[in-house]
């Protein structure tokens, strides 16, 4: 997939190095020359030094040919921007940008982002993500994370088994009699760095 990434700071190189590492095509944009050199000492990626707004350096970056932008800048007006040149001019179908003020996350003021007004498809906000982080460590102070889905009818969670945990050695079919009331299935085991899933007959063991 051709990827352009606009900004290169901790957020836009983090995001490059995963998905290059993935195999994915590339560029990365910002007016920092120090940031973009940072970016081609680093990473096996094109880097244009440059105003991401500049429909001339969208283009130098081959935006007619790119399945999806990420604009992650440090202003959020600049993304907006980013992500409308990037449909009105190039057709770019996935636009994805990060917007960190509450006033533009307002849910009464969602149908801005359309493709009839500002055509972005994802919104990135930090701050929303680490509260609901933390939402989330609280709902299950004992899971080391906790992943919804399904509208939140569904956890996914993610548990350390402690030396003291007195399910240790116990097959999974005895675990089920044994605990009836709890509504709970163990899909994976992460043991000595591996992921299996287990069968019925395994246990969980100390590490």
């Amino acid at each position: 997939m051709n990827i352009i990434i606009c900004g290169a700071g901790r957020v836009g190189f983090t995001i490059a190095k995963l998905l290059s590492d993935q195999g994915h095509s590339i560029t990365v944009i910002d007016q920092s020359s120090e940031d973009i050199q940072k970016i081609n000492d680093s990473l096996d990626v094109k880097a244009i030094v440059g105003k991401a707004t500049y429909p001339s350096i969208l283009e130098k970056a081959n935006a007619a040919e790119t399945d999806m932008i990420i604009a992650v800048t440090r202003n959020d007006e600049i993304n907006m921007l980013i992500c409308q040149i990037a449909f009105s001019i190039f057709n770019i179908q996935k636009k994805i940008a990060r917007i960190r003020s509450q006033d533009y996350l307002n849910p009464r003021f969602t149908r801005v982002y359309n493709k009839e007004n500002l055509p972005i498809d994802v919104i990135i906000s930090p701050e929303i993500e680490i509260s609901k982080s933390i939402q989330r460590k609280l709902e299950a102070p004992g899971a080391l994370d906790s992943v919804p889905f399904a509208d939140n009818k569904i956890r996914l969670l993610e548990i350390f088994i402690k030396e003291d945990c007195k399910s240790i050695g116990i097959n999974f079919n005895e675990l089920t009699n044994k605990y009836s009331k709890l509504e709970a299935n163990i899909i994976g085991i992460n043991r000595d760095n591996k992921f299996f899933i287990p069968k019925k007959t395994d246990s969980v063991k100390k590490r």
